[in-house]
């Protein structure tokens, strides 16, 4: 194998940490560049030929000329980085990825993207607990708020000083060397993330996350008291529920009850009402989107019951939650038809 770019000749395969099996494709590079003291972008480049891909998205999609540049410049086989990449391995929530080029559920982590941006979750015990640390990729998912390993609340900014968690830029002064666990410090303070607290989630948004994990990981399962023998169709109605209570102007008063009767921070109550019209869940805060895993779990345990309820409680109709232009699957649609017409 002979690679040449930018003056740079490769005649042998690069030799790299390996990726683990539940690892971004992003932290990975960062591990390894940060221990051959580069910048991550310096070794994204000679690994890609491309000086520009570090600002992409390279965890959602890789062209497969990027692919193929990858595995001609790495020693890396084919099937270990096919169970990184994102867009390979939705099909258990978002099989519909032909049909549109955002992969739905996926949080963005502000690179080279507009708007509002988010920040990558992250669980301050899974980091002080690897042997050598690394950002997950079921990290990057919307309908996950804590962590089922260790039962504690995802963080996703800087406990210190509030600032994004920032997986891009990464600099030294002067003759210093990158150190491997430069990743774990925020890039405005120098916090080390692993010194977060370990907050306990609410019981409520615990079961749900335990639940939405499973059925992610086995591709079916059970929710409340309905079992999904493909777990998309869950997610897919799931989806439409929170758009609905974080996003729409006639979800505002029954977000804010959810809230008092869970005894949450009023602030999250603050959070909701500066969404914008046409937001997507994923791209709201951490903080409201665990409103929503809270609610879910409240309607889920004996689905349709409480989900009537509450939605009559607050004069919520077909015509509030319902849009023409979506698919709804078929266990929200026949309560939404026969219930809530």
């Amino acid at each position: 194998m002979s690679c040449k770019y930018q003056g740079l000749e490769l005649s042998y395969k690069l030799q790299l940490l390996p990726i683990y099996q539940d690892e971004l494709l992003r932290s990975w590079i960062i591990r390894n560049a940060l221990f051959l003291n580069m910048k991550p972008s310096q070794l994204s480049t000679i690994i890609f030929q491309n000086t520009d891909i570090w600002k992409s998205d390279i965890d959602t999609q890789l062209s497969t000329k990027s692919i193929e540049s990858l595995l001609g410049t790495v020693e890396i086989k084919k099937e270990d980085l096919n169970n990184t990449l994102i867009s390979l391995n939705c099909d258990y929530f978002y099989p519909h990825l032909n049909d549109s080029k955002q992969i739905k559920w996926v949080l963005s982590i502000g690179v080279h993207q507009r708007g509002q941006k988010s920040s990558i979750q992250y669980c301050p015990l899974c980091l002080s607990t690897d042997q050598a640390p690394y950002f997950r990729t079921y990290w990057r998912f919307g309908f996950l708020t804590s962590c089922h390993i260790h039962n504690v609340c995802f963080l996703d900014n800087c406990y210190s000083c509030g600032a994004s968690i920032d997986l891009v830029r990464y600099d030294k002064k002067g003759d210093e060397h990158f150190k491997q666990l430069d990743c774990l410090k925020c890039s405005q303070c120098s916090f080390d993330l692993r010194d977060a607290p370990k907050i306990r989630p609410h019981h409520h948004e615990l079961k749900a996350n335990h639940e939405h994990f499973e059925l992610l990981v086995n591709g079916y399962g059970s929710v409340g008291n309905l079992h999904f023998n493909y777990s998309h169709i869950y997610y897919d109605g799931f989806k439409r529920i929170m758009s609905f209570l974080l996003c729409s102007k006639n979800g505002v008063e029954m977000f804010n009850h959810i809230v008092s009767i869970n005894n949450l921070d009023q602030n999250f109550v603050t959070d909701r009402s500066i969404v914008r019209r046409h937001s997507e869940p994923e791209h709201l805060s951490l903080d409201m989107r665990r409103v929503s895993i809270i609610f879910s779990y409240h309607v889920m345990k004996d689905w349709p019951i409480s989900f009537i309820k509450i939605c009559k409680e607050f004069g919520i109709t077909k015509r509030f939650i319902y849009s023409p232009h979506l698919d709804y699957p078929f266990w929200l649609k026949k309560v939404l038809d026969l219930e809530l017409a």
